[in-house]
């Protein structure tokens, strides 16, 4: 228990996990991809597809509206410094900075896929894994880490969470006249668990070039790998003889959080289908997570960072005292999920050989938002090859940040490998005597990948 507090504080004091559900926003206009139906279900693919373990589908998104290089690492003296640094005023430290700092991080992998065209429906069926958390902290949280002083924090503006999942899908997209596509997708959760860090209080002490200081707040945690009958009064975890904790069959007997989410979208084509407009909600759900796995209780933690003059940013030293766990009976509670709103408008011309596409997409966490706006231009060279670049704007996003994703999906086989963020200017940071080329301008990063194996492209596709 000691351990996982340790290790949620230590992340949250440096900087905080970051996470939002992993979509790729410059796939969303590529007709040959089954990962655009992941932000649209009436956007189906043009052929079936087997997507399998391991290789057929993974994602990790970074989003952040803060996030860059230029805001934490400066030039000073001729060396390259941290933004904690003496030498770096708190106002070129937190001029950059928003007046809330939101950021999020998403792993998804795709475990066992499949669709197939019955007639003009498109049916999918799936088993996906989903890691995803998220951070908020104030500006004035960065100024007393940057200053001496106290933070306090009664609205909540320094806060973690995190939620890993597996959900089980079906999903349909089916034309309900000429001119409007439909599509819905439900899924059942298995929660695996979930993590909430709420920050209340932080005092920040200058020695030198280290900060010293507390951090006081709450935080909970529930998932498949602690059971509350194993908990003792002072916090350590005894099993009964014979039960092993890294067995599957324990594992499987503490999933007792369950929820549902929802995906339903539509499109509509129009002037003689040169202009399409979609939208859709994605991830619309909660989870129920059981009393039987729930824990929590109070953060009392001092820490320290070493060094922050040179290149060790990251040394730090935390010690929590054993009041922070609090024993006793847990209430059940409901989180829902990082649910997204996109919007769509594309134009084709030359026979649908080139469209240009203008994506609005919206993510909400439980205590933040964010909002991204990408444009891109869309080749379909052939029915079986597809290739886009796009440029995102808002977010924190500056100029000269493109994305960029080829799909090849013939007959047998469907490869798609996508960026979302991809800088065009680079600045040198001299970091332990190497050269490390960092981009600029750039406030999120993410990648996807997935190799899959086509079949049955329907006859009104042709």
């Amino acid at each position: 228990m000691k351990r996982v507090l340790l290790l949620t504080v230590a992340l949250f004091a440096f900087m905080g996990i970051e996470s939002a559900v992993a979509q790729s926003r410059t796939s969303y206009f590529m007709e040959g991809s089954y990962f655009r139906s992941e932000l649209n279900p009436a956007l189906a693919p043009t052929r079936g597809y087997l997507a399998l373990p391991g290789i057929s589908g993974i994602g990790i998104d970074m989003s952040s509206n803060y996030r860059s290089a230029e805001n934490f690492l400066f030039e000073r003296n001729g060396e390259i410094v941290s933004g904690f640094d003496p030498a770096v005023s708190a106002d070129d430290f937190l001029g950059n900075l928003p007046e809330l700092c939101n950021s999020g991080t998403t792993v998804n992998a795709q475990i066992l896929g499949v669709g197939f065209y019955k007639k003009r429906k498109f049916w999918s069926f799936g088993i996906g894994s989903h890691l995803m958390a998220s951070s908020s902290i104030s500006r004035d949280m960065f100024s007393t880490l940057k200053q001496t002083g106290t933070y306090v924090n009664p609205n909540g503006t320094a806060s973690m969470e995190g939620t890993g999942y597996l959900d089980a899908y079906v999903g349909v997209s089916f034309p309900v006249c000429k001119w409007l596509n439909l599509g819905v997708k439900a899924k059942f959760l298995v929660g695996v668990i979930n993590l909430d860090f709420d920050i209340d209080s932080a005092t920040t002490t200058l020695a030198g070039s280290d900060i010293a200081g507390t951090l006081r707040g709450k935080w909970r945690l529930n998932g498949l790998l602690r059971r509350n009958e194993y908990i003792a009064a002072d916090g350590s975890y005894d099993l009964p003889a014979g039960v092993n904790d890294d067995s599957f069959g324990y594992l499987i007997s503490n999933a007792k959080s369950f929820g549902a989410a929802i995906d339903f979208g539509a499109e509509f084509r129009l002037l003689g289908d040169h202009l399409r407009i979609s939208a859709a909600v994605t991830d619309l759900g909660f989870i129920r997570w059981a009393p039987e796995t729930h824990v929590g209780g109070n953060v009392v933690a001092d820490y320290r960072f070493e060094g922050l003059d040179g290149n060790n940013v990251l040394d730090m030293n935390i010690e929590t005292n054993e009041d922070s766990f609090t024993p006793g009976a847990y209430e059940a509670y409901a989180t829902r999920l990082n649910c997204s709103l996109n919007v769509g408008v594309e134009y084709n011309i030359l026979n649908n050989h080139i469209a240009f596409g203008l994506l609005s997409h919206t993510q909400f966490s439980n205590k933040s938002y964010y909002t991204e706006l990408t444009a891109s231009v869309n080749f379909r060279a052939t029915n079986w090859l597809t290739a886009t670049v796009s440029h995102t704007f808002l977010n924190g996003t500056k100029p000269g940040i493109f994305g960029a994703a080829i799909n090849i999906h013939p007959a047998a086989i469907n490869i798609f490998l996508g960026i979302d963020y991809i800088g065009t200017s680079y600045t040198e940071y001299a970091l332990d005597n190497k050269s490390l080329y960092l981009p600029t301008g750039a406030t999120s990063y993410n990648v996807y990948a997935g190799v899959g194996f086509n079949f049955g492209r329907p006859k009104h596709l042709k």
